[in-house]
């Protein structure tokens, strides 16, 4: 894989673009792609012909759904296994997933639910992330996820992420939409939160569009423009944390290929243009 520069700008490899990344013109402004590696490990056929051609004219990262490191089951040994040779096969860096718990003991529950933010948890993530690591022979990278529901009793959220990254070694990747939605959904300031995380854990960001409900509720929902307001806390993200690869996080509503590259290009150069200044402004 080419490396990424610290202001490499990607988007999701979804199904609906697969067929324009491959055919089309190759588009410029894109430095990177992202797909989630459940949707292509066990496939064959077109659709393995059609990522090997995309791979061929685009670095790929893996962004994860299923590793579910915060739950109380025993980590899929086959399944990171299984990870581990595709990651191999297509020259792939830098994997992660999100800092979260998405089963129990019945199954996968389809959804990403916040682990415990408490101090006696951390050692038990380490210890997992390491299992992982060791694993797929490369640094796991974790994502904070947007959560509608917390835990009594439990530490600041950039104060235990940036716990857990400090004791296991794995790097961040700052999912700058999702630390917006929760300061807007439960009273708390985003600014705060990054604050507290550590700059050279940062692997790359992310951002996407929310929806906002009749009640006031913020819905992660990846299906529409980057808010106006998120793009101005990316720009604090970037004068306090420094650049890194951005990619534009769109898994709803899709639009073609050029509009959502017009999209990321905008919302890159705004971030890198505000950056310059004050980040508390």
């Amino acid at each position: 894989m080419r490396p990424l520069g610290e202001t490499s700008l990607g988007i999701g490899l979804r199904p609906e673009l697969a067929d324009a990344l491959c055919n089309g013109p190759v588009a410029a402004p894109l430095d990177f792609l992202e797909l989630a590696p459940e949707n292509w490990m066990a496939m064959g056929g077109r659709k393995r012909d059609q990522l090997d051609r995309i791979a061929d004219r685009y670095p790929l990262v893996a962004h994860g759904l299923s590793l579910s490191i915060g739950d109380t089951e025993p980590l899929d040994i086959d399944f990171v296994s299984d990870l581990r040779r595709f990651l191999d096969d297509y020259a792939i860096d830098v994997f992660s997933d999100h800092l979260c718990l998405a089963r129990d003991a019945t199954g996968y529950l389809y959804d990403l639910l916040p682990s415990p933010r408490r101090a006696a948890n951390i050692d038990y993530l380490a210890a997992r992330i390491g299992q992982v690591q060791a694993i797929i022979g490369r640094r796991l990278i974790l994502e904070n996820i947007s959560y509608y529901h917390r835990y009594d009793d439990q530490m600041a959220e950039g104060e235990f992420i940036a716990e857990v990254a400090h004791r296991s070694g794995c790097g961040l990747l700052l999912d700058i939409n999702n630390a917006y939605v929760n300061g807007r959904n439960h009273g708390e300031d985003p600014l705060a939160f990054m604050r507290n995380l550590p700059s050279d854990a940062f692997a790359y960001y992310h951002i996407a569009g929310h929806l906002v409900c009749d009640d006031g509720l913020i819905l992660d929902t990846h299906g529409t423009p980057v808010a106006d307001e998120v793009v101005r806390l990316g720009q604090a993200v970037w004068a306090q944390h420094g650049p890194r690869p951005l990619l534009l996080e769109r898994d709803n509503f899709v639009p073609t290929l050029d509009a959502l590259v017009d999209e990321a290009t905008t919302v890159h150069r705004a971030i890198k243009m505000g950056s310059c200044h004050d980040a508390t402004a």
